[in-house]
This record gives structure tokens, sequence and C-alpha cells, in this order.
């Protein structure tokens, strides 16, 4: 019995070395590292540090808090989804799970109605739309930073960013008139547009719903001007599934050309056997606009099936 005590003694009074402090909060290891620099994969591990990747290389699991098994597993940059309409989404579920479990940490708002400025009758087509869709109530916002404000507040589990829309600025300034805009409207049009630059907007996206939506060009191309002098792009959405598919790019490039602002196209895509063979010309057009200096970017989605309102299925 006493040697027992004896032995416990001894143990107590042996100096225990303090734990050290784990090098990083997280180690994300063996996993195949696709970095986004267009590099094939590789093996390797990652350690986080005050939420910011601090190291890829090798790393053993024991330096980090929290230690992930990634073997047989890809790891990546969080992925851009340049094209949503989350606006109002993000207001009533913060944690964007739709988002974040396909890897999606950044979402960007804004294609044809954007979060602002909003006023007069595209005020109240917002607030519509978010009551309709969604249930919700509390739009009492009118510009991006508004929203922005209202957002953080709330909590968001990703990252934001927001285009603005011209064809809702028309609406704010014109309501549904359908004519062109006098200079004294135009000047407001642009007041508005520059307004949501400073406000943290990255740039303009406007949505072809048939011909007649570039009905007045001249006022995209002077909207186009103030987004290009804060340095940001303009986003197209082909909207006619591809029946006026290079009619579309066409009017893109001669915006994109005229304002000297960078231009992305959303989405190049063409519906119906008829339509079968069309993509090529379209491809042709954005090629020879690249070799003449024009920064201009497409992309195409793999959907087999879409989801849309009664009006696309009949003629413009």
């Amino acid at each position: 019995m006493t040697r027992v005590l004896l032995l416990v003694g001894l143990l107590f009074a042996v100096p225990v070395e303090p734990p050290q402090p784990s090098s990083y909060e997280v180690v994300i290891h063996g996993g195949r590292i696709v970095d986004g620099s267009g590099n094939p994969w590789y093996q390797g591990d990652v350690g986080i540090r005050d939420g910011r990747i601090a190291r890829i290389g090798r790393i053993d699991p024991g330096e980090g808090r929290i230690a992930i098994d990634a073997s047989r597993k890809v790891v990546a940059p969080g992925f851009i989804d340049i094209h949503t309409h989350s606006e109002i989404a993000l207001l009533v579920d913060g944690t964007a799970q739709s988002h974040v479990r396909q890897g999606v940490t950044l979402d960007v708002l804004g294609e044809s109605g954007s979060v602002g400025p909003l006023g007069g009758a595209a005020l109240e087509e917002f607030r519509y739309q978010a009551k309709r869709g969604f249930g919700y109530d509390g739009v009492d916002w009118t510009d991006i930073d508004g929203y922005f404000e209202k957002l953080e507040r709330q909590g968001v589990s990703i990252n934001v960013a927001a285009e603005v829309a011209p064809q809702q600025v028309r609406r704010v300034v014109m309501g549904y008139q359908d004519r062109a805009a006098r200079p004294d409207e135009l000047s407001r049009m642009k007041a508005l547009v520059e307004g949501a630059m400073k406000d943290g907007a990255v740039g303009m996206c406007a949505a072809f719903e048939g011909p007649r939506v570039y009905q007045h060009p001249e006022e995209w191309v002077e909207i186009a001007k103030v987004v290009a002098r804060y340095g940001g792009y303009y986003e197209s959405h082909i909207g006619t599934e591809g029946y006026n598919l290079i009619d579309e790019i066409q009017a893109v490039l001669e915006i994109a050309e005229k304002a000297r602002i960078p231009v992305h196209i959303s989405h190049l895509k063409i519906r119906g056997r008829s339509l079968w063979g069309k993509i090529g010309p379209a491809l042709e057009l954005i090629e020879r606009a690249r070799d003449r200096g024009l920064d201009v970017t497409a992309n195409q989605y793999p959907y087999t099936a879409m989801m849309h309102p009664w009006f696309a299925l009949f003629p413009a």
C-alpha cells in the first residue's frame, strides 16, 4: 500500500510540459489540391490560421486544433457563382446552405433586377416578388449600401457581391413608359448607377427578354460608361434561348466597344433541335471581338431542363 501511494506521489511530482499551442486552427490533409491556377491537381495539405490559408505543403495533422482527412477528395478554393437570384433568399436564411454545400463561397447578385437602387415602380415590384416568392416583407432599403447593412446585421455565411441592373434603374426613373429617356431622365439614371458603384457594385447586368430590351441602346452605352469609370464590367444575360443569339451577341459587343468595358455573356445556349449547329457562328463572333482587343468572356450552363415563366414560350 505504501509503495502504491509513493508511486502516485512521484507521478504528481514530475513536472508536466504545458500543451503547445497548435500551429493552425485547421489542417486539411491528404487531399488532391486544385488551386484554380489551371495547373493539374497535386497531393498536399492546407493549414488555416486566423481564418486564412497560411500554408500549402506537407503539414503534420497534429499541428492543427482540428484535422480534416481529405483522402480521396478534392480540396479547392471556394467557387464563385457569378449569376444568382439570392437577394431575398440570403435574408431569409443567411446560412446559405444550398451554396456552401456545393462549395460556393461567393455569390454575385443582380441579374436584370438588383438590390439597389430601388424606388417607384422598381421598389413596388421588388417588394411584390419578395413577398410572393419568399413570404418576406422586410424590404426597407433603397440602395445597395442599405441592403448590405441589413445582410450584415442578420449574418450570412458566404461572401456576397452585387451588380446594378440598368433595366431596374430605368423603372426607378421612368416606371414602365416605353419611350426613349429624356436627357434629364438619362442624367438621373447615370447618377443612380454612379451611386450604386460607389456603394460597392462590381458591375452592371442586363437581361434580354426579347429584341425590345435594347430598343434604346444609347442608354445602355451611357450607363456602361459610368460603370467602366469605376472599374466595373458588363454582364449580359442571353434571353432568347438561341433564336436571336447572333443579334444578342452583336448588341453586347457594340456596347462593349463604345463604352470600352469588359463584358461577360451569360449564358451561351440554344434550345431545340432546330437550332443545332448555330453556336459555331456565335463563338466566332466572340473570338473575333477578342482578337481585336475587346475583353469578352462567356459561359455555358449544362442544364438538360429549364424552369421558366410561360411567357418565355411565346414570340416576343
